[in-house]
């Protein structure tokens, strides 16, 4: 009888064979470490990024290309390397100019306010001198990003005297973590973050009294009638960044990422339009909008920006913002009424040049906001009416809240399926209407949700 090892040893030897094939055929991913520092010399700041793989490769690629701009806006530290961008793939490429593999590059950036389109500003100045930046904006990939591939390592150094703010909480020196899904917003300066029971805050000083006010004592009520409509949020404190450049330009941008808020001003008529009323409330809304994003199911995780879904988050967060200022602000439901006359009439003309299905590749993004509102408005409007007020618009997200905490996925699926307890086939039909890719049914299923809001 043979023995064990006279039997074991051939198969042995297959596996390790299959085994040996099988590493040769994948190229693991190689791993990339992320450095960025600032540094500070009579001349002014200076922000370096470098990136260094554990083994060499063809190129480098960025899981975010939402433009060219890190072509012009990216500075190689070597002649040999340079950032292309492929029109093919749509995606900034960094390479070697002469074919070599790279396995270290570095970049002087550019430390300025530059507009994305649906995406986040990779820096958002202060007036003192202090930035933010996206970390999701570094986030870059040996040869090819893969879907799995969902972990970077960053580290970040600061000159002496300043300080980082990540994660609501003050580190000197350097500081080290491995990021993951859509980034952070990162503070690095001398300005102190404003802790309140609701927030950890970073405010820029130069903003205008009243808006520096709004934001820090409107901001607790603001969170706490949100926190009580929907669910307290179940993370540490939220962080809100609210920088003003105070450059040339009329921009401004508000954005969520998990646990916090930031908002941008670039306007240099700041002040003179801040006297205005129609102003604060605006600026209100508009932080009651960017908050409302925070209380969505997994911070609205799972739902693409890119897609027709995105009446579903954007809409609801504007019309929450739309609740909160009338039951918090009785001089402002004036302002909360003319806004929502404008989401009709703007959604109504907007859908004769794009359906909801199409917004977003036809450059109609702002249709999710008008149209969206609109929509949740009637949705609020007939849950209210079924149920004789006892439950609202705020039930329906709440056990939204709940379904996708339970594995169900947080898009228009599992929203529209939440309604159909209210026995409201024609609410269904006019959703369903507006939502479709036809435009005279969807301007017939706008009008029939803007009535149904009345």
């Amino acid at each position: 009888m043979p023995s064990l090892r006279t039997i074991a040893h051939p198969f042995l030897i297959l596996l390790v064979l299959v085994i040996t094939n099988f590493t040769n055929g994948v190229s693991l991913a190689s791993q990339v470490d992320t450095v960025i520092e600032k540094t500070q010399t009579e001349s002014g700041a200076t922000w370096e990024l470098g990136y260094t793989l554990d083994k060499p490769s063809q190129q480098l690629v960025f899981v975010r290309n939402p433009d060219a701009s890190r072509t012009t806006r990216w500075l190689p530290k070597s002649s040999d390397i340079e950032i292309a961008y492929d029109t093919i793939s749509q995606q900034e490429i960094v390479r070697s100019k002469t074919g070599k593999p790279i396995s270290k590059v570095s970049f002087v950036l550019t430390p300025t306010y530059k507009h994305l389109g649906k995406d986040y500003a990779p820096f958002s100045p202060f007036s003192n001198g202090g930035n933010a930046f996206h970390s999701g904006r570094l986030f870059a990939c040996a040869n090819t990003c893969e879907d799995e591939h969902n972990e970077w390592p960053i580290t970040l150094k600061v000159p002496s005297g300043e300080h980082i703010v990540l994660n609501g909480r003050v580190v000197s020196g350097s500081a080290s973590w491995v990021d993951k899904n859509n980034g952070r917003q990162v503070y690095v300066g001398k300005q102190q973050p404003i802790i309140t029971d609701s927030a950890v805050a970073l405010i820029d000083p130069a903003l205008p009294e009243s808006i520096q006010a709004k934001l820090e004592y409107d901001m607790p009520n603001i969170m706490a009638y949100f926190s009580h409509s929907l669910n307290p949020l179940s993370t540490e404190k939220p962080m809100l960044f609210a920088s003003y450049a105070m450059v040339d330009g009329h921009s401004s941008q508000g954005g969520t990422l998990p646990n916090q808020i930031f908002m941008h001003w670039n306007r240099n008529d700041l002040d003179k339009r801040a006297e205005n009323s129609d102003f604060a409330n605006k600026t209100l809304w508009f932080f009651a909008h960017e908050a409302a994003h925070l209380y969505q199911p997994g911070n609205t995780a799972g739902v693409s920006e890119n897609d027709e879904q995105s009446w579903l988050h954007e809409g609801s967060a504007d019309y929450f913002a739309a609740l909160a200022m009338k039951y918090l602000y009785e001089d402002a439901n004036s302002y909360v009424k003319r806004r929502i006359t404008h989401a009709f009439e703007s959604c109504t003309q907007g859908l004769t040049q794009s359906t909801l299905a199409d917004a977003y590749k036809n450059g109609h993004f702002n249709l999710y906001y008008s149209c969206g509102m609109v929509m949740h408005r009637a949705i609020d409007s007939v849950v209210q009416q079924k149920t004789l007020g006892e439950e609202s618009l705020f039930t329906v997200w709440k056990r939204l809240q709940k379904a996708v905490s339970r594995g169900m996925p947080p898009g228009t699926a599992t929203f529209l399926a939440l309604l159909e307890p209210y026995n409201a086939p024609e609410l269904i039909d006019a959703i369903n209407n507006a939502t479709s890719d036809n435009d005279k049914k969807a301007i017939l299923g706008l009008q029939t949700l803007y009535r149904m809001g009345e």
